[in-house]
């Protein structure tokens, strides 16, 4: 019937490229996946290195004489290198979360490297296999980091409090501070984790009790913890030194 009819012939070859049709864009679906995710890990990584190039990613060595600003040579440091990691498990309902990411021993990753995505903080670095990293999420009520006020410099411990993902508690600031609803807050660079000016939020609402020195700061989170995908992990170049300088004087970060 295929050989002598011209209509079962039509409709047979119109069958056969309909179901090549589909199986053809099935496979471009396919390698079209494979090429975004392959673009999506370059691009990340990418990101990585422009992130390091930064001016709060290098260490200002600028020598001057006498003490004045007359500079004699201007020389700017690598202080920060950053690794690229994807999200393989992520929790937000617990009051201790923890993210896994698939980077560890064998890819640079150590203990106490602080984590951010483009938004900005996501946790620090807490236990690490040789292919995979524990990571203390922001959303843990053990997650303390030194948050200041970016347009007046003050600074204090910013932490979770466990009920809501999106806000955190900004503490130990004077009442005297100027303090209005969305002024942004940053990492302060105080610690050996992250650079400075690291974005973590905005003010959502503070309020001055009486009785108190410091203000009551509610921050809105900048990253969104629900959906997290890619991360950066900050390796602190001068780290070990810090340390070393640390430990004789009986300092922990």
């Amino acid at each position: 019937m295929y050989q002598n009819n011209r209509y079962h012939k039509a409709a047979f070859i119109n069958v056969a490229n309909n179901v090549n049709g589909r199986m053809y864009e099935s496979y471009a679906g396919v390698t079209d996946y494979l090429y975004l995710k392959k673009f999506a890990d370059s691009l990340v990584a990418e990101n990585a290195k422009l992130h390091a190039q930064t001016i709060d990613s290098k260490l200002d060595n600028t020598i001057t004489e006498g003490g004045t600003t007359d500079t004699i040579e201007k020389k700017l440091v690598q202080n920060y290198t950053y690794i690229a990691a994807k999200v393989v498990r992520n929790t937000v309902n617990q009051a201790a979360n923890y993210i896994y990411i698939n980077r560890g021993k064998l890819q640079g990753i150590t203990t106490q490297m602080g984590v951010i995505n483009p938004n900005g903080v996501v946790g620090q670095v807490v236990n690490v296999t040789d292919n995979y990293s524990a990571v203390m999420s922001l959303l843990n009520k053990n997650f303390k980091v030194s948050a200041k006020l970016k347009k007046s410099e003050y600074f204090g411990p910013l932490y979770w409090e466990g009920k809501n993902t999106t806000l955190a508690r900004l503490e130990e600031i004077p009442k005297h501070v100027k303090i209005a609803v969305g002024d942004t807050v940053v990492t302060s660079g105080f610690s050996q984790l992250f650079p400075q000016n690291i974005m973590i939020g905005r003010v959502k609402t503070f309020n001055a009790e009486p009785d108190k020195n410091f203000l009551e700061i509610e921050v809105e989170l900048s990253t969104n913890m629900n959906s997290l995908s890619y991360v950066y992990v900050i390796n602190n170049i001068k780290k070990s030194e810090l340390e070393k300088l640390d430990s004789t004087l009986n300092i922990h970060d």
